[in-house]
């Protein structure tokens, strides 16, 4: 122990010297781009965070910030040709997401780094892919490797389809992943494929209106993106300790660059995990009454932000109405299914603190209203977002890290005993939700509705009834003859593998 202690003290640097050893090494970046008379500007600088301006341009969708109030990335590394972009290559906003790819992939494989950590901040749990699902996962895909077998549908792999004839009980039609590296395989049949494809086609219309957001100049606009990669794979809002808790800021949720990431990331998870939801909530019954009178029923997703939550319930109800097929996917184009949303007597809200999201949910034809779930009036906005007084489901998708405290469980408990409100519905990403015990507490009834037996306890995706309600669920977990149409989400792999130990 003393050797290590000595050896570990022997190969400390004091910060002043950091920066003197770096060029004696020849690692320092503006060493290097001195020496080539270059600037790898399609990056951010790496230097220390600095503050910036939340002032921007009123409903001008223009990020009009100077350079020194943007995010700069925090990570210290060595910049490489390899991972420049040429000037005429700005505008291809494809291009420099597969170079920001591959930069990300170098830093993590050859420096050993990933976001910058919080000392002070201790992880009690594995994330849910490593507690729940497979650690065989490897490094993922290379921008421009193709999956063997298999033809990308969408200009970054993210939805594959399986080349060689497929019947339709194929478990492996599509091979679709979640995360950006591609490293976590998700496998579906010919109707999660039909799904997957629309998706797409919604998603690009989205990724149109978010592209009109960024700078006319392709310079400016490629730091915009460039920024907003940096936040999303940073997240430097875990680090600062601030009056906003949570992944991102809202300033940051507005950012087009930041969007950029976003539409089309979480668009893939958010769709998924909330079908796989909506499926055990019908298996379960939940949804009985609905299915079979439809009028006149308000959907609203609490922090719903541009909507993919309110596109998985909009095309469910449709798929349990049309017979638990996707038929009247494959006679609709794109355009007409944007047009066309709606049902006719179900209304679909997203109601979110940051306003930007508008733009899409518009595309999709839903409903929008700007919302604090923190606001005194919280509970009247939510039950005057329609004037009528339709049945309300409300919908929670990965906001209880914001807002598990006192105030919210009081808004949950009143919104599920004022008479309109007949589920809350939620999608988490921590295994261990606070709120449960919270609500419990208040009489709210509670069930869990994945596996909580062979892999410890897991709140991922929860069902809030009124006082009152039976919390046993039948068919829940979902029983092994049952064939979802995303199979595995979110993660169960491991529960697999227990109930496999248990049975044996």
């Amino acid at each position: 122990t003393k050797y290590k202690l000595t050896k570990r003290m022997a190969a400390y640097i004091p910060p002043h010297r950091r920066k003197a050893k770096q060029e004696e090494d020849g690692f320092c970046k503006e060493t290097e781009d001195r020496a080539r008379g270059t600037n790898s500007r399609w990056l951010p600088d790496e230097k220390a965070p600095k503050k910036y301006s939340h002032k921007m341009k009123k409903a001008s969708g223009q990020d009009v910030r100077n350079e020194s109030s943007r995010y700069i990335s925090a990570y210290e590394t060595r910049r490489d040709d390899r991972f420049k972009i040429q000037a005429e290559e700005e505008s291809e906003a494809n291009k420099q997401y597969a170079k920001l790819l591959e930069f990300s992939r170098y830093r993590r494989e050859e420096l050993g780094l990933r976001r910058i950590s919080d000392e002070k901040q201790t992880k009690k749990r594995q994330s849910a892919p490593r507690a729940f699902g497979t650690n065989d996962h490897g490094r993922g895909m290379l921008p421009d490797e193709e999956l063997e077998g298999y033809k990308r549908i969408d200009e970054e792999g993210m939805v594959n389809v399986c080349l060689t004839k497929r019947e339709s009980s194929e478990p492996k039609a599509c091979i679709y992943f979640c995360d950006r590296f591609r490293r976590y395989k998700f496998f579906c049949q010919e109707p999660g494929l039909q799904l997957l494809d629309a998706l797409v086609k919604i998603n690009n219309k989205l990724l149109e209106v978010n592209a009109k957001m960024f700078s006319i100049d392709p310079r400016q606009a490629a730091q915009e993106r460039a920024e907003g990669y940096a936040l999303y794979e940073e997240k430097p809002n875990l680090r600062r300790r601030g009056s906003e808790i949570g992944t991102w800021s809202d300033h940051e949720y507005g950012l087009p660059g930041f969007q950029w990431m976003y539409l089309r990331l979480k668009s893939f998870q958010r769709f998924c995990e909330s079908w796989a939801l909506l499926e055990r909530c019908k298996i379960a019954h939940i949804f009985d009454s609905f299915l079979t009178n439809f009028s006149r029923l308000g959907v609203i997703s609490l922090g719903g932000g541009p909507g993919y939550e309110l596109l998985a319930f909009d095309w469910f109800l449709r798929f349990c109405r049309v017979g638990n097929t996707v038929a009247w996917l494959q006679h609709e184009e794109a355009t007409a299914l944007t047009q066309q949303q709606c049902i006719q007597d179900i209304r679909f809200a997203s109601l979110d603190l940051q306003p930007s999201w508008e733009r899409y949910l518009s595309i999709l034809g839903y409903d929008f209203a700007q919302f604090d779930i923190h606001h005194p009036d919280a509970l009247d906005q939510i039950l005057n977002i329609y004037s009528d007084d339709r049945p309300l489901i409300c919908f929670l998708s990965n906001i209880l890290c914001y807002c598990t405290d006192e105030s919210t469980a009081d808004l949950f408990q009143k919104l599920l005993t004022c008479g309109r409100v007949h589920a809350i519905i939620a999608n988490e990403r921590g295994a261990v939700q606070g709120m449960v015990a919270m609500l419990q507490h208040r009489g709210i009834v509670v069930a869990k509705l994945l596996d909580q037996q062979n892999a410890g306890r897991d709140d991922r995706q929860l069902l809030f009834l009124p006082p009152g309600a039976s919390p046993d669920l039948p068919n829940i977990p979902l029983p092994d003859d049952f064939s979802p149409i995303f199979p595995n989400q979110p993660y169960e792999e491991k529960k697999l593998v227990g109930k496999n130990q248990t049975k044996n």
